[in-house]
């Protein structure tokens, strides 16, 4: 898929967005941008974490501020956006990557536990490109937008149902904006992990005990699955190095450890194409 002419070719002196950026893979970009001689924002909506990582930031010499955020909230993107134009000038990469999950089936799971993880996955990449792109556009300088959705938005994935929906709707989201820019100053990509080493499964846990959740054994133990698969996965930093290339070589899929269900995604296209009538 064809994107801008413009690209970003140098990433020192240029500044970046990272949302979701206190721990996981939203705080290995930010590392790996300020490593590169980047000017950071970084964004969560865990006050004490962003700024702790802002701190440790600053101390290896980047240049970087942070912001409490909740992206599900329009205004406080837009406030984000503000901010982050304020204080450096501009903005060349936003990286909208705040992500939750819910765990269950999904005609069991709460309204409000489907609001929650649309909110920050889905409207929240929604909210970036609204808050910030207009800004980027007029800007007329290089750019790029990342939007990280999952596997899971290429796949199907059972008791996930919230965030594989949120995930499915990222991927469309950036094929379709891709396309939407063509020749201006602003690429896209879109970043779809597997398994990393990330803090989700507990945060799936402490909402779990934050809503009085009574998860069956079964669910409990995917859970436990998860808990050790992820821990045992792949290093963010590395992630953040893809990204990092991704932007510099104009890559619209990023896809860390997609050879591992490679075969998955196969059998998914192949079931399409076979469903196709014949002319």
């Amino acid at each position: 898929m064809k994107g801008s002419v413009f690209e970003v070719d140098n990433l020192n002196g240029k500044v970046a967005v990272v949302t979701g950026a206190a721990s996981g893979i939203g705080r290995a970009m930010a590392s790996v941008f300020g490593a590169a001689g980047m000017r950071v924002v970084l964004s969560d909506i865990a006050k004490d974490a962003v700024e702790a990582a802002a701190a440790e930031l600053r101390a290896d010499g980047v240049d970087c501020i942070a912001q409490v955020t909740d992206v599900a909230d329009f205004d406080a993107v837009d406030a984000l956006a503000q901010k982050s134009f304020e204080t450096y000038g501009g903005v060349n990469v936003l990286c909208s990557n705040a992500g939750v999950s819910s765990i269950g089936k999904q005609w069991e799971i709460s309204t409000d536990d489907w609001t929650w993880v649309m909110g920050a996955d889905l409207w929240g990449p929604i909210n970036g490109v609204r808050a910030f792109l207009p800004r980027m556009l007029d800007s007329n300088e290089p750019g790029h937008i990342v939007n990280t959705a999952s596997l899971g938005g290429l796949m199907g994935s059972p008791f996930v149902g919230p965030y594989s929906v949120a995930k499915h709707g990222v991927v469309g989201l950036s094929r379709g904006l891709r396309l939407e820019l063509g020749n201006t100053n602003i690429n896209v990509s879109v970043l779809c992990p597997g398994q990393i080493a990330t803090g989700i499964v507990p945060k799936m846990r402490e909402r779990i005990a934050d809503t009085n959740t009574d998860l069956s054994d079964d669910l409990n133990g995917v859970l436990d699955y998860l808990d050790t698969s992820l821990a045992n996965s792949m290093d963010p930093l590395a992630v953040g190095e893809m990204v990092k290339a991704a932007i510099l070589n104009n890559t619209f899929y990023i896809l860390p450890n997609s050879a591992e269900i490679i075969e998955v995604i196969k059998a998914d296209f192949e079931e399409l194409i076979a469903s196709v009538p014949a002319l």
